[in-house]
């Protein structure tokens, strides 16, 4: 039994060369130059241009595989075969969106900062919460805290609206549907972005044809008239 465990350990332990493909996942794609370390040799590959590699392991190492755009991929060695190794495309979410879900996170982390500070348990506070509790409901309508958390609410509220707006109506859309000269684009949008109520109730027809009618003022009255947003 003792020689037969030195001779499993023994095995366990023989480097050999662990030969395969990387493929795009779920096609036959394969993904060149992609990056093979072993973690536990501290060796490292690359796979040639048909996505093929070699590199030496033993049973029971583990292979990172690393390529840009794509989600990296760790596998353990446990057979002397050769390996096909799959890998995710990173999966691009649209830009605006995450700008906007981070400007929204930090906005909501600043809010909440003002809480865990004390700086205000309620931003309005009733004429009941004044007479149940006069310190704390004075301070909330006087205080310089409470003050300069209403004054970032406020600020809050016009932002995440602003962010809202943009997410229909914005340059890009804006320079598709009228292939509007860049240098104008900037001026058009200040004298007529349509407001958070609009944008909440209108269908993607009425904003194109909103844009469309807009333009053809902006076009025909930019030089004489003081632009103003169109109802």
């Amino acid at each position: 039994m003792l020689c037969f465990c030195l001779v499993s350990v023994a095995s366990a332990q023989q480097l050999f060369t662990v030969k395969g493909v990387v493929f795009k996942k779920n096609t036959p794609i394969t993904i060149a130059f992609t990056s093979i370390s072993n973690l536990n040799r501290k060796t490292e590959v690359l796979s040639d241009e048909l996505g093929g590699f070699r590199i030496q392991a033993a049973i029971g190492d583990s292979l990172l595989f690393k390529k840009s755009e794509y989600t990296s991929q760790v596998i353990v060695v446990l057979k002397f075969s050769d390996q096909s190794v799959y890998m995710q495309p990173v999966i691009h979410l649209d830009q605006v969106t995450i700008k906007d879900l981070s400007k929204k996170q930090m906005l909501n982390d600043v809010m909440d900062d003002y809480k865990r500070k004390g700086q205000y348990s309620s931003l309005n506070p009733s004429v009941g919460s004044v007479l149940s509790s006069p310190l704390t409901g004075l301070y909330e309508l006087f205080g310089k805290g409470p003050d300069q958390a209403r004054k970032f609410q406020r600020y809050t509220k016009e932002e995440l609206e602003r962010v809202e707006v943009a997410k229909r109506y914005n340059k890009p859309l804006i320079k598709k549907i009228t292939n509007m000269p860049d240098e104008d684009l900037e001026d058009f949008m200040i004298n007529f972005t349509p407001n958070v109520e609009d944008i909440r109730i209108w269908t993607d027809y009425d904003i194109i044809k909103y844009i469309q009618r807009s333009y053809d003022y902006f076009k025909n009255n930019r030089g004489t008239l003081k632009l103003q947003k169109l109802n």
